[in-house]
This record gives structure tokens, C-alpha cells and sequence, in this order.
């Protein structure tokens, strides 16, 4: 496992967003419009045989005659006020390399003077009725901010995979955390989660974001889900309160 820095960056009040595959692809789709939007630039990345492809066998992608292993990257967006660290990736770190390649992330991310670390993501509520972007923080003033700007808090289950665990990685390192989760039904990749995501994420550290493209790809990704079965409403969804939902 090694981490590679490709350049010598010094941001201004950082913070460390993460979004990668999970629940309808809300983090990872997030973190994409993120990089493409602000006009990142690659900073670092993180190769280890914890990061497989995507079908969760070994080896290397080919594009455009170029041989990719697997990897975590990381960019750098500059904004006004602060400047966002963006980690993303094509996979998630197998189980067993999720704490070692989340700490590896961390260590690098506190060199750079991050405070905060938030992860993005899907969350598959109990019932079609529940919409919105929960959270869950280390912080409870940092918790008030998140619901100034909208978003409710999560009162129980689990959030697996990378989102749950950076958060709960970086509270043992003092860092300030957080999980964004925009409601999703989780079968089909859900621009429309994505961009509720990033819509409270822009208001909490005041940065301007232009969600027009976003926003057509919800569309069309809705028009799509309309031809797909409904799934039957379930004791699942009307009994949400007595289960422990997972998220992530």
C-alpha cells in the first residue's frame, strides 16, 4: 500500500469530502460532479492490493491503450472561502484493507491541515414517503449547522463501507465528522440523491455550485426508474422505526 503525492499543495482551511461506489451511487456521483465542476486538480493516489476492480478480482483497467490499476485519488478544488479535499475511487477497499487504507487517508489529510471530514452517500429509507439528506456527526454543534441547512438527523442503524467508517476513523483522530446520506431506493444510480447532497454540502461551507447538469441527469435517470417495477410496499416500509437500517 503506498500513497503518492503528484503535487506539494498547501490549502486553505481544508476539508476532506469522500465519495465512492455504494447505494445508488450518491457519493461517488457527488464526488465526480464535484471534481468536474470546481476544475480540481489531482494531488495525490493511493495504490494497494486492498483496491481491487470493480467485479472484486485483481488487475488493471485499459483506456485508451493506457494500463489504470485500481486506486483511492485525490483532488484539490480552491474555493474563496476554504478549499475541498476530494477523495473518490472506481471501488471500495476490500473489508479487510477499509481501516488501513482509511487511516492512510487520514494521516495524509491532517498533514494537509484537514479538520473536518465528511463522507457522502445513499440511504435507503424504510418508507418511498421518507426524502432528504440525513446525517450523522461526531460534533453536536457541527450537527446544528447541518440542520440549519437542512438536514435531518439519523437515529439509528448502520452506515457500512467506506462512508461509515472514515467518519467513525476520523473521530478517533479528533477530527471533526460527518456522513451526508441522500435518500435513495438504492437499485439504480441516483443523480437526484446526489444532487440533494450536494445542494446542503454547498450550503453548509458556502460555495457556489452549478446543479443544472445534475439536475437533467436526475431526470433523465427518473424517466428511466418509471419503466422499472415498483416494488411492493412491504411490512419493511411501514414498520421502519423497529428495524436497524443499513446505509451507506
Amino acid at each position: 500500500m503506498e500513497l503518492i503525492k503528484l503535487k506539494d499543495v498547501r490549502p486553505k482551511n481544508p476539508v476532506l469530502v469522500q465519495g465512492v461506489p455504494g447505494l445508488g451511487l450518491v457519493g461517488k456521483i457527488a464526488a465526480n460532479y464535484l471534481i468536474e465542476s470546481l476544475e480540481s486538480e489531482k494531488i495525490a493516489a493511493i495504490y494497494s492490493d486492498y483496491l481491487p476492480l470493480p467485479d472484486g478480482s485483481s488487475g488493471v483497467r485499459i483506456e485508451e491503450e493506457d494500463i489504470i490499476p485500481p486506486s483511492y485519488d485525490l483532488y484539490l478544488a480552491k474555493g474563496d472561502n476554504l478549499d475541498l479535499i476530494i477523495l473518490t475511487s472506481e471501488v471500495q477497499p476490500t473489508i479487510f484493507g477499509q481501516y488501513e487504507i482509511g487511516e492512510l487517508v487520514l494521516d495524509y489529510a491532517i498533514q494537509l491541515g484537514v479538520k473536518i471530514v465528511i463522507t457522502m452517500g445513499g440511504y435507503v429509507p424504510g418508507s418511498p414517503e421518507v426524502k432528504g439528506v440525513f446525517a450523522c456527526s461526531n460534533d453536536e454543534e457541527f450537527m446544528k449547522k447541518l440542520n440549519e441547512v437542512g438536514v435531518k438527523p439519523l437515529t439509528g442503524g448502520y452506515v457500512t463501507g467506506a462512508a461509515g467508517l472514515l467518519v467513525g476513523l476520523a473521530d478517533l483522530k479528533g477530527l471533526t465528522s460527518a456522513c451526508l446520506l441522500g435518500t435513495t431506493n438504492g437499485a439504480f444510480p441516483d443523480p437526484k440523491a446526489s444532487k440533494m447532497v450536494l445542494e446542503a454540502l454547498s450550503k453548509l461551507f458556502k460555495f457556489e455550485i452549478d446543479l443544472e447538469k445534475l439536475e437533467k441527469e436526475a431526470e433523465i435517470a427518473a424517466e428511466v426508474m418509471k419503466e422499472e417495477v415498483k416494488l411492493p410496499e412491504t411490512e419493511i416500509y411501514k414498520e421502519e422505526e423497529k428495524g436497524l437500517p443499513y446505509h451507506g
